[in-house]
């Protein structure tokens, strides 16, 4: 059997999708012995050619985005979403709590340190669109692979997977599922709330490396967010911050945590911290259930 030919392709993001492909390594060597990849933004190869696979990371937010992606959907067979971004929308997606009018106001003339500032405008800049989207709110998408970056292991068995004509296996799970600390009171029922408040990692001198970050008045997103990253910032000691993006049955993220929470805060606990809505839906607003009744509002 002949070589895949892949295009790949870059959207709004932060690149960091395409350079993960890199931390493939010598396995890299391995894939390219099954797949071509005719065009990349590394490449620099303008046109789109006809290919079986299409990967795309980043989300949808202006009009070179969205005409990219259809250009993509025309010109590949199938169409992989590479990334939390691709899948979600990402963190961008945020600006979907705000008009883009005052999103631009508060990017080129309100902040503290400009003088005389002005929105740009010109016809070699491509449009802003009204919200951010996920890919597969422009293009039908065959293939999903979350993560911010996706680790080199599901990147790897992703693409192994679409190369012999499988499913990629996305995890169905929450990140406590696969999480190795100790959960020493977070499933005994009883009256007393496990914590009376929220703490920021500067707030501490000491963070267990082993107990639950819950169980320690630490906010993590595992209970709302998909496992499968291998809980790579969880074992460096860092919470999840839920960017493998919401579980398949569970597409209100930031909605899932707050029931999460419920069993461990007592009421108004939550009232306390600044940003919730930011922390709840930080990788995937676009496709919660927000941005599209507030569209329709404004159409």
């Amino acid at each position: 059997m002949g070589k895949v030919n892949v295009a790949t392709g870059h959207l709004q993001g932060c690149f960091g999708c395409h350079v993960a492909i890199l931390d493939l390594h010598e396995d890299l060597i391995g894939l390219l012995e099954s797949i071509e990849i005719l065009r990349s933004p590394i490449n620099d190869v303008k046109e789109i050619p006809e290919v079986q696979l299409g990967i795309l990371d980043g989300s949808v937010t202006n009009t070179e985005n969205r005409e990219t992606a259809k250009k993509f959907r025309e010109k590949a067979d199938k169409i992989l979403a590479f990334g939390t971004c691709a899948c979600f929308g990402g963190i961008h997606g945020l600006r979907n709590l705000h008009p883009l009018n005052d999103v631009l106001k508060r990017a080129y003339t309100d902040t503290e340190s400009t003088l005389d500032g002005k929105i740009p405008a010109s016809k070699d800049i491509p449009e802003m669109l009204p919200h951010v989207h996920s890919l597969n709110q422009t293009i039908k998408v065959d293939y999903y692979l979350p993560g911010c970056p996706p680790t080199p292991t599901m990147i790897k068995k992703a693409l192994t997977d679409i190369l012999n004509n499988r499913e990629p296996e996305i995890p169905t799970k929450n990140l406590c599922h696969e999480c190795v600390r100790e959960h020493h009171e977070m499933y005994i029922p009883k009256r007393e709330f496990i914590t009376e408040n929220v703490t920021t990692l500067m707030e501490l001198e000491n963070i267990d490396p082993k107990k639950c970050f819950l169980e320690q008045g630490i906010l993590c997103m595992g209970p709302a967010t998909r496992e499968g990253c291998d809980s790579r910032c969880v074992k460096g000691n860092t919470p999840c911050r839920g960017c493998m993006g919401p579980t398949p049955d569970a597409l209100e993220q930031g909605a899932k945590m707050i029931n999460a929470l419920a069993n461990i805060l007592p009421a108004g606990g939550l009232m306390f911290m600044e940003d919730v809505v930011g922390v709840g839906y930080r990788y995937a607003l676009p496709v919660s259930i927000y941005p599209h009744v507030k569209e329709k509002k404004t159409l």
